[in-house]
């Protein structure tokens, strides 16, 4: 065997793909750099011959010798068998470290039905000691069955930046998030969806982007009410973030210090209880902010003996960030307690981003789980021939596995804790990511643990009592959706990227039902704007479209609103608003279980929120919402709008059909 194909064997080794399709169906091979590089990230030595040689040996012993494996998904109140290579002793300790079961096995070890939860096998055999993580599973995450009394709901999405208030300063706040939900909620909507709301980061004063978090388990403070008026917003449609920041800033800290000095025994007693619960990763995470305000946001630029956070001291300033988490969580609860109160079944819908900046928080605080030297992207498309990366920190799977999944654990814990549903943004990631090597070398695919994964989502959804939602556009691998819908995962689907082969839109009655459907997202064209083909002139003005390439797309354009008026009987007098509510009211006319409206179509807007690819060409993250927050409860549209949706206000069927839950498949 060469010295390659040992490479390539350690890299299969490893779970690491030799090779994909791509998208215009010619497969990509990855080359020697590809693997080497990727196999770096994963701590794996592969410089030399000897080590790949010694790295594959060590894998491989590794596996043949244990007496259980690593790790091991049952299903939560059934009976499970390990078949065992020697006799051992064995016990499960529960998350405490208490025994609840134990035995002895000489061919095999059975063990009793386990709750929903994490567990630890222990086996001692003649002459080694082996633990494995057991993650006992529901069968399936909680579904809007499961939740509400309701088959099939709806809800809007919107921007909570964007939200427009007369004391909010020009950023939409937590306070303004309950009153929208109240509103919409009073009008039929089972939930209300924002982008997400993790942490950017005290020294992130340029980031615009939810996307592109400091820390995914904390949450985002310059959406913290504050109880001095900030004035209405202004009269700009686009948002001045550090302009705004500056003014919010000062009020944050002006309202801590009457905190300090003037908080009820209560309010003194909250804060601790809160940084008690929080525990370390609170006081990692407020210490990093207290850093930050001097060295900066990305850590890797800060002096060598601050780079580990075990290396670091508490400062006073530590107290300020923790009370700054403590003041946005109290508000996100608020937000949730007005939502139900409204009627709203689930209130909140939230967003995971796919992963967190590389010099940010979360990674400062997990640096020795995180895959290093690379970022997660996607390979070539049509859109971009070389390839993305989204400059994000990736999760090595075989590190989160060692480290029993506790951050992934936690983030979807806190998230789910705050909402009635959770999206977890590209959740193809949960089966493979593709990582971009920063040395230069062309990305590839790496295997991620889907069964476990999947388990850790439908346990802290069903611990949480929560829905979830799996993005899963772009290209799927045959048997993902199915292996998600049974895990109880709702699948996503944006409407005008349901094509037909002949260049039209389906109809929206060809849905899957198990499904998320929308019209579109922050990341495509309202329905104005497709309507009007808004995107297409933007792709054109930016250069990314020659004029006869925009010509083509708007020929293809009017092909699929020939479609949509054909399968929402849209008449050719038929105004914007009349388009609106038509597609709004096939949508809820469809199979798919849960449908949700944009807040920006329900206002009329014409622009996205956010074109792809784009930095600084395109105002992403900074449009300002037309309609105050205070007039969305009276709005003529909002009461059309709930007319429109009755069709996706069933109750309950008495006996659900297996081929519309595939939970019960």
């Amino acid at each position: 065997m060469d010295s390659d194909d040992q490479l390539r064997q350690l890299a299969q080794e490893c779970g690491i793909h030799l090779g994909y399709h791509g998208w215009d169906g010619t497969h990509q091979t990855c080359a020697p750099p590809t693997l080497r590089a990727l196999l770096r990230a994963l701590d794996i030595d592969a410089s030399t011959d000897k080590a790949i040689d010694e790295a594959l040996q060590s894998r491989q012993a590794e596996r043949t010798g244990r007496i259980v494996p690593t790790e091991q998904v049952v299903s939560a109140g059934e009976t499970f068998e390990f078949a065992l290579p020697q006799s051992c002793e064995w016990q499960v300790l529960d998350e405490a470290g208490r025994e609840i079961q134990a035995g002895r096995g000489d061919t095999c070890l059975s063990l009793q039905p386990l709750p929903v939860g994490y567990f630890t096998l222990v086996a001692r055999g003649a002459d080694r000691c082996d633990e494995t993580l057991l993650l006992s599973r529901p069968a399936h995450a909680p579904t809007i069955a499961d939740l509400t009394e309701r088959d099939k709901g709806w809800g809007v999405s919107g921007a909570l930046y964007a939200l427009n208030s007369s004391k909010n300063g020009g950023v939409g706040n937590y306070l303004d998030l309950g009153k929208t939900m109240s509103s919409l909620g009073q009008n039929g909507a089972m939930y209300f969806g924002i982008n997400p709301i993790h942490a950017l980061g005290w020294a992130a004063n340029d980031t615009k982007s939810p996307y592109s978090p400091s820390h995914r388990g904390f949450l985002n403070i310059d959406h913290i009410a504050v109880d001095s008026r900030l004035a209405p917003a202004p009269d700009d449609a686009r948002i001045d973030y550090t302009a705004f920041r500056t003014k919010h800033r000062a009020a944050l800290e002006a309202e801590h210090r009457r905190f300090q000095n003037d908080a009820t025994p209560h309010e003194r007693d909250d804060f601790q209880a809160f940084c008690r619960a929080e525990g370390q990763e609170l006081a990692q995470f407020a210490m990093f902010e207290s850093i930050s305000e001097t060295h900066g946001g990305d850590f890797r630029n800060w002096p060598a003996r601050l780079r580990q956070p075990d290396r670091t001291k508490a400062a006073p300033r530590d107290v300020f960030h923790a009370w700054l988490q403590w003041k946005a969580n109290r508000q996100i609860e608020a937000a949730q307690s007005a939502a139900l109160e409204s009627g709203m079944a689930l209130g909140l819908y939230l967003d995971l981003a796919v992963g967190a900046r590389p010099g940010g928080a979360e990674v400062w605080m997990h640096q020795d789980l995180i895959a290093h030297g690379v970022s997660v992207g996607a390979p070539p498309d049509q859109l971009s021939p070389a390839g993305q990366s989204w400059t994000l920190a990736a999760y090595a799977p075989n590190k989160l596995s060692r480290n029993r999944y506790e951050p992934l654990r936690a983030l979807l814990g806190k998230l789910m804790k705050q909402a009635g549903i959770v999206r977890i943004d590209h959740v193809l990631g949960l089966m493979r990511s593709f990582w971009v090597p920063e040395d230069g070398s062309p990305g590839g695919y790496i295997s991620q643990p889907f069964e476990a994964l999947l388990a850790v989502v439908a346990i802290e959804a069903a611990r949480n009592r929560c829905c979830v939602v799996g993005e899963d556009l772009g290209l799927v691998p045959a048997g993902f959706r199915e292996r998600l819908n049974a895990s109880g995962l709702y699948s996503y689907a944006v409407w005008q990227f349901e094509g037909t082969g002949d260049g039209e839109l389906r109809s929206a009655r060809q849905l899957r039902p198990f499904t998320m459907a929308c019209f579109g997202t922050h990341d495509t064209p309202t329905i104005r704007g497709f309507w009007r083909g808004r995107d297409i002139e933007w792709w054109r003005s930016i250069g990314w479209l020659s004029p006869d390439a925009a010509i083509g797309m708007h020929g293809a354009r009017a092909r699929q609103r020939n479609a949509l008026r054909k399968h929402c009987a849209i008449p050719p007098s038929a105004t914007l608003s009349d388009i609106m509510g038509a597609i709004h009211g096939e949508l809820a006319r469809s199979p798919a279980k849960l449908v949700t409206v944009q807040l920006d179509d329900i206002f009329g807007q014409e622009q996205a929120q956010n074109l792809p690819g784009t930095i600084d060409e395109h105002p992403n993250w900074r449009r300002r919402a037309s309609v105050a927050v205070d007039e969305i409860a009276a709005l003529q549209e909002v009461k059309e709008l709930r007319n429109a949706m009755e069709p996706a206000r069933r109750t309950r069927a008495t006996v659900q059909n297996k081929e519309t839950d595939p939970c019960l498949s």
